[in-house]
């Protein structure tokens, strides 16, 4: 099983900062689907000047490409996962402490999805290695303790978890996470269910931080 994580907001509490953050995880079961989508996408909707772009991103693309982009993500053969912070409710002492979140929130949702999916193969999970990955080694400690410590009896042995940081920009499974992201964040942030309505449907998992919607 391959997981793609990526994310949408930031973790700033400044006062031009996001009140959400979102993590977005992915389980793919047919991997090459989704290359195949962003291939397509490539070479029959952009314009020829345009289809050397290193990545698509949620936030830098227009409505016209987010749609198919989306559509064709919900028709691959994966789930969808996410987990959604409400950034109000982070207590004044974490507010500086960027990489504990972002630990906590991927150790919660990964944990939720390898209990959940219980394979008896390798689970690999693959994140953009630009992502608050600072303290890369901590981080990699931590999602392995937080997926084997709560007791679980479907719970997989140590050797099963591969992690692996990737370069998004080379990795369309990671861009189909920042989409799907995106969306989720679009509906919290502006309350606007246009791009969600589309990836409803592959919606597995979803966990919001500290209120609202656990699925």
């Amino acid at each position: 099983m391959r997981v793609y994580v990526d994310e949408s907001g930031d973790l700033g509490f400044g006062p031009r900062a996001s009140q959400y953050f979102v993590l977005a995880a992915i389980v793919v079961r047919d991997d090459q689907k989704i290359r195949r989508c962003f291939k397509k996408i490539r070479q029959r909707k952009l314009k020829k000047s345009l289809r050397d772009l290193p990545e698509f991103k949620f936030n830098n693309t227009k409505g016209l490409i987010k749609d198919p982009i989306l559509q064709c993500i919900a028709d691959c053969d994966l789930d969808i996962t996410y987990a959604v912070l409400r950034k109000n409710q982070v207590h004044s002492r974490l507010r500086d402490k960027q990489q504990i979140i972002y630990n906590y929130l991927t150790g919660s949702l990964i944990s939720k999805i390898a209990h959940q999916y219980a394979t008896e193969g390798h689970i690999y999970v693959c994140i953009d290695k630009s992502t608050y990955s600072l303290e890369r080694d901590h981080f990699d400690d931590y999602l392995t303790y937080r997926m084997f410590d709560d007791g679980a009896p479907n719970a997989t042995s140590f050797d099963q978890l591969a992690i692996e940081h990737l370069d998004s920009r080379t990795e369309p499974c990671i861009q189909a996470a920042d989409f799907v992201a995106g969306a989720v964040h679009q509906m919290y942030r502006e309350n606007d269910e246009t791009y969600y309505r589309i990836i409803e449907p592959r919606i597995a998992i979803a966990l919001d931080f500290f209120q609202g919607r656990q699925k």
